[in-house]
């Protein structure tokens, strides 16, 4: 699972900008909430969970982007990977000779990975590797340093203990655009642990870029009884057979609510862009909640979708912290969730739509009824 996401210097993001997927204490849903303890100072409450609301060139795209981007290069080993952005397009146009910062912190296996690294154009700025909060290398360009601590030691081949210092010299022969984690960390030091987080955004991050045109494809049905049983639910009286065609809309309900069950069993995360623009809100509801639902989430897994629709602003329907606001001003895109407006529960909705939280742009109509 998702704990955060870091950016900096990348698009709009001009500044650090965190994307939390943290729990607060608060009263809604509390039973939905993974906790997650190896000992006392690691602790964490994750949310199974997030809409993002913000106007149009506010950054909520760039959210799911940054994820993409780590995913790509972390499979790769390259920050010259196949991506499909140009670099021009990802740094920020204020600070374009400054590098571009991306991090994020997960929870898999229990062990819990945070990593983070700037790059140019040019090589790897930086590079940092912690796992339960201890470090495991540094990289500054051309230099690498290894800790060398027991506890360290111990996610390491003790094969190639040894040979530590001979790598940190070594080191800057090493292609400069090549991740260390994703090469020599993950084939030479540490191959269980690599390859437990190469794994991870390979098999258990799923990103969704355009969603809609995702959705809309034809797919088999993983999960067939389970997506069939939620039609029944909401009243919708349709024959899953890949002989009877659905509408555009039910097709795209239907394959996000296989996905939704998929996510669940195999407990993976799920980032879609721009994802109900042809739903009905109203039956999408129930589906949502079943993550709030013990006997049906083994709340390992999250969804993280973008909207406009404030039908979701329902303290019935979702936890204030399952809220994020995304909003732009002159020092770039800031990120607060719905509990730093309302420190209790209130009519969302209705604040919402007065603008009170940062998304919504004050217009003015009146020239529009001008004769």
């Amino acid at each position: 699972m998702i704990l955060e996401v870091r950016y900096k210097n990348f698009r709009s993001m001009k500044n650090l900008t965190v994307f939390d997927m943290s729990a607060e204490s608060i009263c809604e849903f509390k039973d939905s909430v993974l906790k997650w303890n190896r000992n006392k100072t690691d602790e964490y409450r994750i949310v199974p969970f997030k809409l993002l609301y913000g106007q149009n060139g506010s950054g909520k795209t760039s959210i799911m982007m940054g994820v993409d981007i780590l995913k790509r290069m972390i499979i790769a080993g390259r920050i010259d990977a196949n991506l499909p952005y140009h670099y021009n397009e990802l740094v920020n146009y204020e600070k374009k000779d400054e590098p571009i910062y991306l991090g994020i912190t997960f929870l898999h296996n229990e062990y819990v990975f945070s990593y983070d690294v700037e790059w140019n154009q040019e090589c790897v700025v930086s590079e940092e590797l912690r796992v339960n909060k201890s470090w495991l290398f540094r990289r500054e360009k051309s230099s690498l340093m290894m800790a060398k601590t027991n506890k360290s030691l111990d996610f390491l081949d003790e094969q190639r203990v040894p040979n530590l210092d001979i790598i940190e010299r070594q080191f800057p022969k090493t292609r400069q655009k090549d991740l260390f984690l994703s090469q020599t960390f993950k084939s030479f030091l540490a191959p269980t642990l690599g390859n437990m987080i190469t794994s991870y955004f390979e098999h258990h991050v799923v990103i969704l870029m355009n969603a809609q045109e995702v959705l809309k494809q034809p797919i088999a049905l993983e999960n067939k009884k389970e997506v069939q049983a939620y039609l029944d639910e909401v009243g919708i009286c349709e024959n899953l057979s890949a002989d009877y065609p659905l509408s555009t809309g039910l097709q795209m309900l239907v394959n996000f609510a296989d996905l939704m069950f998929h996510a669940v069993k195999y407990s993976k995360v799920i980032l879609l862009n721009e994802m109900d623009a042809t739903f009905d809100p109203y039956r999408l509801i129930p589906l949502m909640a079943k993550l709030h639902d013990p006997e049906i989430s083994n709340f390992e897994s999250q969804i993280i979708f973008d909207t406009y629709n404030p039908v979701y602003l329902d303290k019935y329907f979702v936890r204030r912290d399952e809220i994020s606001f995304v909003s732009k001003n002159q020092n770039g895109t800031y990120i607060k969730t719905l509990i730093e407006y309302a420190n209790r529960e209130n009519n969302y909705m209705r604040k919402y739509l007065n603008g009170e939280y940062d998304t919504i742009a004050e217009l003015n109509y009146n020239n529009l009824y001008q004769r």
